[in-house]
């Protein structure tokens, strides 16, 4: 298993902090507002970048509205102009461009990037962000923590928000009870809803607009079947609680058209940012108050794993499903799905009886997240055999996660 390393260069002008596992690698750039700039698994580079401002130092009070760095930011919600209750931004000094303080820890088996923000005077808060590796697996854990430095109460949500390269298309599985768009002049048409499976679906398309989603299991996976990934996010959602927009998840689609802001109909083809192809996702944790000195804390997530899949059914702490575990009864029986994974680690299939006692188990390989995960080959299943699991362990033999499981017929 391969060292984490973590290293400190220069992304053109910026300075930059480089964590690296063998599996992933990310790039912190703390001067424009403590972002992560860049994802990668593999040699495949997950996050979008906007190549007309990689790299270049802009002096403050200049270009304040096309600071649009791309990789994956923090905001405070809600977004608006009517009220102080509302973040006007970007742009934004503080918060979204302005340079952040950092510290890193880095031992054999994990590396934590710690960057915390100057004190933001209009909405009262700083915000701290820490970013954990660990070796292994290709997961990134981050812990923001929103604090109310001011001598006023504030009440604000925590709005993490992340640029997906779509420049070979894109699409977007959620598990939802609904969506409603919120931004774009007309309504947006790669966009549905399945009642059945309960999952809203979204596929980049060249056209503005902003949807809501009401995620109800704190997790959707970007596909990108071109490039053979997808990119899982999680996190907590309180059921009951205030969200802004009414959705703890939305997604901005950076396409042409146009949409209306303050009664301005804005272009998106003129903006001297451009349309590039990506989809920002959007992860928002409840509407918070906050007391003076009172702090909150809100868990996110990202998981990437190769697959090879025309959708996503589901997602686990060990990886993700495309085509769900099926067992055709037979002698021998046949296995069959589609996975990415999120650890190196052994792989195996456990049968179980209907007492929920083990009658046998299969060793199906090795597999690692830059790998998709195919299954297609027989197994001598024992007759008594009513579930089937399909089970991560490390080199220990201690369970990582279930992957899939079915019930038998």
């Amino acid at each position: 298993m391969n060292p984490i390393n973590l290293a400190t260069d220069k992304i053109g002008e910026w300075f930059a902090v480089t964590v690296a596992n063998g599996l992933i690698s990310v790039s912190i750039v703390p001067e424009i507002g403590g972002r992560l700039l860049d994802l990668g698994l593999g040699g495949t580079q997950i996050f979008y970048s906007n190549p007309r401002l990689r790299g270049k130092a802009i002096p403050p009070g200049e270009g304040e509205s096309d600071r649009n760095y791309g990789g994956s930011k923090v905001w405070p919600a809600p977004q608006g102009w009517s009220s102080e209750q509302e973040w006007p931004g970007p742009p934004d000094h503080v918060l979204d461009s302005g340079a952040y303080d950092w510290e890193a820890e880095l031992n054999p088996h994990r590396a934590s990037v710690q960057l915390q923000s100057s004190y933001d005077k209009y909405t009262g808060i700083t915000i701290r962000r820490q970013i954990k590796i660990s070796s292994g697996t290709s997961s990134v854990e981050v812990l923001h923590s929103m604090r109310n430095a001011s001598h006023r109460p504030v009440c604000w949500s925590i709005w993490q928000v992340t640029q997906v390269n779509a420049h070979k298309g894109l699409e977007i599985f959620i598990p939802a009870t609904g969506f409603h768009q919120t931004f774009g002049d007309i309504p947006y048409p790669a966009v549905s809803y399945c009642a059945a499976q309960k999952q809203v679906r979204v596929k980049y398309q060249d056209q503005v607009a902003k949807l809501a989603v009401e995620a109800n299991q704190g997790w959707f996976a970007s596909l990108d079947q071109a490039r053979g990934y997808a990119l899982a996010e999680t996190f907590p959602i309180t059921p009951g609680a205030r969200y802004p927009d009414g959705a703890a998840s939305a997604f901005w689609i950076s396409g042409h058209g146009t949409f209306t802001l303050h009664g301005d109909r804005v272009d998106m083809g003129a903006l001297p940012s451009g349309c590039d192809p990506h989809v920002e996702t959007e992860i928002m944790s409840p509407l918070t108050q906050l007391a003076p000195g009172e702090s909150f804390e809100f868990r996110t997530a990202w998981h990437a794993a190769a697959i090879d899949s025309q959708q996503i059914a589901a997602v686990s702490p060990a990886g993700i499903v495309g085509t769900p575990l099926a067992v055709t009864p037979g002698s021998p029986a046949r296995l069959a799905g589609s996975f990415g994974v999120f650890w190196v680690a052994k792989l195996r299939l456990i049968a179980y009886d209907r007492a929920s006692r083990i009658v046998g188990t299969f060793d199906l390989g090795e597999v690692n997240p830059c790998q998709p995960v195919r299954l297609d080959r027989a197994v001598d299943l024992p007759h008594q055999t009513t579930r089937c699991s399909l089970i991560l362990f490390d080199d220990n033999g201690e369970q990582l996660g279930v992957l899939d499981r079915v019930n038998l017929p």
